[in-house]
């Protein structure tokens, strides 16, 4: 709801936005080359002196659209991993480690699978990370380092190994992406659940599913 203290968005402002969710969209979609600006003005509903005028090139959207996603990310992340910190700062044997690691996964896992964030923004952050000379990829390396080096020194307690080893690593990496997954492959997913649709039942039961999968996983690196 817009208030004294939150101004309309000015008419350039708006169709600024409609750019980078429009690039977050056809880039996820089709990735950075296929993506013609052609097509990227299209789905915005704008002109095609839209994108020169807002960013310069599409080389300039394509990171405009990578930083508004990252900040998305952070802000999403930044509550559930300030009580990550403090649950495992004052933990005292695993298993209140694994409950902490467990809660904070499942906060990404909703917010990936039950919340607004479309398949497309999720391939347009796979994309990124797949070409280690993509320059957008570091955006997101920095906007997610935070999260991902408490989730490897939570596992490394956890499992009484290094935070920097490979098993360690190999175990966070799965922990922090599963839910991505559910997302990405949506329409396989529902092929394969026999259903039309992610209702909010179906989602909870994702969910369910998910937790006991993370919970075992992290109680069987516990015991090694």
């Amino acid at each position: 709801m817009l208030t004294e203290d939150c101004p309309k968005p000015t008419r350039s402002e708006q169709t600024r936005q409609k750019l980078i969710l429009a690039a977050l969209e056809v880039i996820g979609a089709h990735g950075y080359e296929l993506a013609t600006t052609r097509m990227l003005t299209a789905h915005a509903g704008v002109n095609l002196a839209a994108i020169p005028y807002h960013f310069e090139s599409k080389e300039e959207l394509y990171r405009a659209a990578a930083e508004f996603l990252a900040e998305r990310m952070k802000a999403d992340q930044a509550e559930p991993l300030q009580r990550l910190r403090l649950s495992s700062e004052a933990a005292p044997d695993a298993q209140v480690l694994i409950d902490a690691l467990v809660e904070f996964m499942l906060a990404l896992a909703r917010n990936t699978l039950v919340g607004v964030v479309p398949p497309s923004w999720v391939q347009f952050f796979l994309r990124s990370q797949a070409d280690p000379a993509d320059a957008t990829g570091q955006i997101f390396r920095q906007a997610l380092q935070p999260s991902r080096a408490e989730v490897r020194a939570v596992v490394a307690r956890i499992s009484a190994g290094q935070p920097d080893s490979l098993p360690v690593r190999a175990l966070a990496f799965s922990l922090f992406h599963q839910a991505f997954y559910f997302r990405l492959a949506e329409p396989v997913l529902l092929q394969h659940l026999a259903r039309t649709s992610l209702t909010a039942e179906v989602q909870e039961q994702l969910l369910q599913t998910l937790t006991q999968g993370l919970r075992a996983q992290l109680q069987a690196a516990a015991r090694r």
